[in-house]
């Protein structure tokens, strides 16, 4: 009984051996195999490990469109055949038709998209269409718009605004006030490049604010303190000083103005007449302005005078002199004894034109004097635009408080040319006109100090 058992068991184990070892071993197939798909065209199946069916009799292949693993003897023919003439007759043309016109040569790895219509021989035709569409869009475009970034430009337009020009620096000249003397004074901020130093209350003060000051569109500064304006007319000659000793004429220049019923008006030379001679100053048009270019102009008994471009330049004949306070543009006339007469050169700025309406343009900036005169013998009777100001009884007749108050008087000053002394109130004679015999006279000398001519005294 009990070797009956041992029997049994020893049947039991040596059946589940058996077991085992059919189960490692599929029938037919001598030693386990594997495959996959190699055609890297189907995407899906590519280099998917399959175990070979059992019945194979030695081994599978994969049929990587079904991706199944079929036996050998089977199907294994068919990927062989339809694989290998897929990329020679489809490859040439996407390589051929896109490179030559669009020099897309770096497209061409795009032959792979044909491959997965390769294995049904029908949809040959499809695969060239797609091919040939898709390179040119992608190749078109993509050089126009690396083309056209000139974007980058726009950061060229920023405006640069003009730094502010820092204020000037003048000093007391005048020795008479050793108090204030050469010390330093900065122009106020309404006049930061025009002004002087008022030696008595030792404060700078901007030129046209001064008695004596003709700036602008004409405003006066009368020898009364009275602010006015007078306006005239462009083109034409107005007497501004008329004595019996000394006679200045001012020579208006303009724009029209559409909406109103004046000139806009400005000095653009003076004439002055005393004993018998003649200066005129003017300033030289000019379409567009540079300070370090000058444009002031100047003749002494109709002769130019040229003075060097340096501050504290200086011509001088006899009683006359002419001196450079800047190095261009800025100069002044003195008489002994008569008159002091500083003369600037300025333009209408575009600002100016601006806030005033002026209406100036590039062919014209419209150069014209600021002038700040002092007198040291006018008569009583002296008349003219600003002489007038100075009579000890005169009262001024400008509308006061309001914010233009306008002088009159057009046809009383009105003259015909720069020397000219017909003006209604003109008062001037010269010495030969005096009836003096004195200047036909007198003999001519020459002195060891260079300086010769009629009336000359010489010293030791």
């Amino acid at each position: 009984m009990a070797q009956s058992m041992v029997c049994h068991v020893m049947l039991v184990v040596i059946f589940i051996l058996v077991a085992l070892a059919d189960a490692q071993t599929p029938p037919g197939i001598n030693n386990p195999s594997h495959a996959t798909c190699k055609d890297p065209s189907y995407k899906e199946c590519h280099n998917l490990v399959h175990v070979c069916p059992k019945f194979c009799p030695d081994s599978c292949t994969v049929n990587c469109q079904s991706c199944k693993p079929v036996c050998g003897g089977d199907i294994a023919p068919s990927p062989p055949v339809y694989t290998p003439p897929t990329p020679t007759p489809y490859s040439p043309p996407p390589t051929t038709t896109p490179s030559p016109p669009k020099e897309s040569t770096p497209p061409t790895p795009t032959p792979s998209t044909p491959s997965p219509t390769t294995p049904s021989p029908p949809e040959e035709s499809t695969p060239p269409s797609p091919t040939p569409s898709s390179p040119p869009p992608t190749t078109t475009p993509s050089p126009q718009k690396e083309s056209t970034p000139p974007t980058p430009s726009s950061p060229a337009p920023p405006t640069w605004s003009t730094p502010p020009s820092k204020p000037k620096k003048v000093k007391c000249k005048n020795q008479k006030y050793p108090k204030c003397y050469a010390s330093e004074h900065i122009c106020p901020a309404s006049c930061p490049g025009q002004c002087e130093v008022d030696c008595v209350s030792c404060k700078p003060v901007c030129n046209c604010d001064m008695p004596g000051a003709v700036c602008q569109d004409p405003r006066f500064i009368g020898g009364d303190g009275i602010t006015f304006y007078f306006h005239g007319k462009k083109d034409q000659d107005f007497c501004l000083v008329a004595d019996n000793n000394l006679h200045i004429n001012g020579h208006f220049v303009g724009k029209r103005n559409k909406n109103m019923g004046r000139d806009f008006t400005w000095v653009q030379s003076i004439g002055i007449l005393f004993d018998n001679h003649k200066v005129q100053i003017s300033a030289q048009k000019t379409s567009s302005w540079d300070d370090t270019i000058d444009r002031i102009s100047v003749t002494f008994d109709r002769e130019n005078i040229f003075l060097p471009k340096s501050e504290g330049a200086k011509w001088q004949s006899f009683t006359t002199s002419i001196t450079r306070i800047h190095d261009t543009n800025h100069i002044v006339v003195e008489v002994e004894n008569l008159f002091r007469i500083t003369a600037k050169v300025v333009p209408i700025t575009n600002e100016e034109s601006r806030i005033h309406n002026y209406d100036i343009t590039n062919d014209d900036c419209f150069a014209h004097l600021d002038l700040k005169f002092k007198f040291f013998s006018l008569s009583n009777e002296v008349d003219g635009v600003l002489g007038q100001t100075y009579r000890n009884n005169y009262v001024s007749k400008v509308k006061m408080g309001v914010l233009m108050p306008v002088m009159g008087g057009y046809s009383k000053f009105v003259s015909t040319d720069s020397f000219a002394t017909d003006c209604s109130v003109a008062k001037f004679k010269s010495s030969e006109e005096d009836g003096s015999s004195l200047n036909l006279q007198l003999p001519s000398l020459s002195c060891q100090s260079g300086i010769d001519g009629r009336g000359v005294v010489c010293k030791r």
